[in-house]
């Protein structure tokens, strides 16, 4: 192959200034290395200085770490102790530092949690909160004591209950003076001998009625004055909601109403008196289809929340309430009904307050009413102290 003369000189033109800006670029990439390397310098300075100041910072933090009124417990990945506070020492023992936080539990406290608190054999009650860390996989838990917490709390909710029968007496009185007035007026008829057959069981009838209204009195005073000292146990959701269909599948059928169930089927378990919730439960879906004038219709849903509590919504299409009425529904010997004692509602809240739950009610006129409570779930807590924590 042949190449022109002038054709040659301009190659050879280009390859040298092709090699001096390589070479350019060479220079440059060495400043800029030597920049580099003087900045790294730099920094390494600035840490060596660093570095003592930051030792009496992580002093202070370790004094503050030991002395936080709690039980702090750093998990890793694996769920297995990393480090924990001197509070925590005192709760779960010296070495336990690298054991799996499952193994401690099991270790240290019941196997049951009580209203979904961690509970030792000695009787010291803990509740525990988890968290990540944030910065790397793992997560920490804060353990509370909170034993003289929740005695003060039985101890308060018992002076309340006293003060408030305390209260109810006077009411009391009247309450069962009249239904009892009544059947003894029909009964003391009914002695005379001067009635026929048909007026003799007219007026039988209508004194057992009365008499009837006063056990139904006299059993809600009961169950409200039992307050918190229910007998518990541990019970499947599904199986206080089937008993809870069984028991109103007659007023349903009476009525031509329908019950709608989600979440029914739930396998998750509480802890508490399973008649106490069934008795609740089943006041508020009788008040619902004596509220709805035609076509009730009751939806009850179930379902966890993510603060590892039950939710049970209770909603019907009747009438509804207005604002005064809904700030008085709790309040006992108050009804809206001529013939209602008053003490319905006010132990169904009694009910769920004695299983650490609240209530609470949405309606408008003409817009039906919604009733919903929360109780403490074990099984959804329990997750939180017993699973992997990474999972």
């Amino acid at each position: 192959m042949c190449t022109l003369p002038g054709v040659e000189s301009e190659i050879q033109k280009n390859e040298h200034g092709s090699l001096q800006h390589l070479q350019a670029a060479l220079e440059q990439f060495n400043r800029l290395s030597q920049r580099l390397d003087a900045s790294f310098d730099d920094i390494n300075h600035c840490v060596d200085r660093l570095e003592p100041a930051a030792a009496p910072a992580t002093a202070e933090f370790e004094a503050l770490f030991d002395v936080i009124p709690g039980g702090v417990v750093v998990l890793d990945r694996q769920g297995r102790v990393g480090r924990v506070n001197a509070f925590a020492r005192q709760i779960l023992g010296s070495d336990i530092e690298g054991r799996y936080w499952r193994d401690l539990v099991a270790q240290t406290f019941l196997p049951k949690l009580d209203q979904g608190e961690l509970q030792t054999p000695d009787g010291r009650q803990f509740s525990i909160s988890t968290g990540p860390l944030g910065f790397a996989p793992g997560q920490i838990l804060l353990l509370s004591e909170v034993t003289q917490t929740r005695e003060l709390q039985r101890t308060a909710q018992q002076n309340l209950h006293l003060v408030t029968m305390g209260k109810m007496m006077a009411s009391l009185a009247h309450q069962i003076r009249t239904p009892l007035a009544s059947s003894m007026l029909y009964l003391s008829q009914c002695a005379d001998g001067a009635l026929d057959a048909l007026q003799l069981r007219k007026f039988s009838g209508k004194a057992l009625a009365r008499n009837r209204h006063i056990e139904t009195l006299i059993n809600d005073m009961l169950m409200f004055a039992h307050g918190g000292r229910f007998v518990t146990a541990d019970f499947a959701v599904r199986d206080l909601i089937a008993e809870l269909r069984e028991q109103l599948q007659p007023q349903l059928q009476q009525r031509g109403a329908r019950l709608l169930l989600e979440g029914g089927d739930s396998l998750l378990t509480l802890q508490g008196n399973k008649d106490a919730l069934l008795g609740a439960l089943g006041n508020l879906c009788m008040n619902a289809l004596q509220a709805c004038e035609r076509d009730p219709v009751i939806r009850i849903e179930i379902a966890p929340t993510r603060r590892g509590l039950l939710s049970i919504s209770l909603r019907d299409n009747g009438r509804g309430m207005d604002r005064e009425t809904r700030r008085h529904l709790f309040e006992p010997f108050f009804s809206t009904k001529t013939d209602g004692t008053g003490l319905g509602l006010a132990v169904v809240k009694a009910v769920i307050e004695s299983h650490q739950g609240r209530i609470a009610v949405y309606s408008r006129p003409g817009r039906g009413c919604r009733f919903r409570i929360f109780l403490p779930c074990r099984d959804a807590l329990a997750s939180q102290v017993s699973h992997n924590p990474a999972a």
